[in-house]
């Protein structure tokens, strides 16, 4: 059985065009009270030792998770039309103690999964780069095992993808149950997930050619084009100080802002959509088949 991917986006632009406020005010907002206070954080004039750094990014990577939970919210009300406003953003913060932990819960677990695997590929890997002398043998094993622990990588991500849905249903279930259900709710369907959030890459594409020209202007302003310094160490140093430059890295996001506002919503309620759709089908196939309370 399949979950209709076109069905279920344009559902979600649909209930998308219902929401008061606009989906793109909940996004700009959502975008301010991430990629903007992270922007604001770095003009904060403090000492930058490695403690100070670790502790900010520490702050922020905790402050962001509470957000894009509170995201998470507003599309799913917003799927089943229920009018959320963007207080809902906010709503993360009441349970922000079950969110972290649960997001620490996915990390761990996806780690120790990443690297079983990794392990167990490895030995083949292993294998072959002993047993041949042909480079070409080696490049083609080298791309194979970089393919598979990517892909890895994306199987074990999408175990937990509907976590933070659940957790948004049964608060009072705890983060734990939110992990263990999401797991028994993607298995057999991980493939299915995977193709709708892939429909979304032209969208991605779109933002990576508008960021890359801008860093691509900055290069060329710099006349790191010149073919007499491609290539050196010098030029990859100086590569690397224009695109972490300050203008380069808004500039950079701020041409990718009208494409975000419109892919980040529509994602997210589709992704919210794809959970709802996920709930019918074990309604429907009975009692056994739900994820235990």
């Amino acid at each position: 059985m399949e979950i209709d991917r076109k069905e279920l986006k344009r559902q979600a632009r649909e209930r998308m065009g219902l929401t008061d406020p606009k989906f793109w005010v909940v996004a700009l907002a959502y975008l301010a009270m991430t990629t903007g206070v992270s922007w604001l954080f770095s003009l904060i004039p403090i000492p930058r030792t490695q403690t100070t750094v670790i502790f900010l990014q520490l702050l922020l990577a905790l402050y962001t998770t509470v957000v894009q939970f509170g995201l998470c919210l507003w599309a799913l009300w917003t799927y089943r039309q229920m009018d959320p406003g963007l207080n809902s953003l906010m709503q993360g913060f009441s349970v922000a103690g079950r969110v972290v932990v649960m997001e620490l819960g996915i990390f761990a677990r996806t780690m120790g999964w990443y690297f079983l695997g990794a392990t167990v590929m490895g030995i083949p890997m292993v294998i072959v780069v002993s047993a041949s002398n042909s480079y070409g043998a080696l490049a083609a094993a080298t791309v194979l095992f970089t393919l598979a622990l990517i892909a890895l990588l994306t199987a074990i991500s999408l175990r937990y993808a509907l976590a933070p849905y659940l957790l948004a249903d049964r608060p009072d279930d705890g983060p734990a149950a939110a992990i263990y259900r999401s797991v028994t709710m993607m298995r057999g369907w991980k493939w299915e997930l995977f193709k709708l959030n892939f429909s979304f890459i032209g969208y991605e594409l779109i933002n990576l050619i508008l960021s890359g020209g801008v860093m691509v202007f900055f290069m060329s302003q710099a006349g790191l084009f010149d073919p007499a310094v491609v290539g050196t160490m010098e030029w990859a140093n100086q590569s690397m100080t224009v695109l972490y430059s300050v203008p380069a890295v808004i500039l950079s996001t701020l041409v990718t802002i009208p494409v975000s506002l419109w892919l980040l919503p529509y994602r997210m309620v589709a992704q919210a959509g794809f959970y709802d759709a996920r709930l019918a089908l074990m309604s429907q196939a009975g009692p056994s088949e739900m994820p235990p309370v």
